[in-house]
């Protein structure tokens, strides 16, 4: 292996989507905000 795929392949998160790891940080804080503000817009209708 050469010293480009050594860094690819750790970089690499071995999933279909997302396939690195700042993809996959990038995810997860995605899909937390959408769930804050989903409660948060959903639980304004229960004044």
């Amino acid at each position: 292996m050469n010293e480009l795929e050594e860094i690819q392949e750790t970089q690499s998160t071995g999933l279909p989507f997302p396939k690195t790891w700042k993809g996959a940080y990038l995810f997860v804080l995605a899909s937390f905000v959408l769930w804050v503000a989903l409660l948060i817009g959903l639980t304004e209708f229960n004044i």
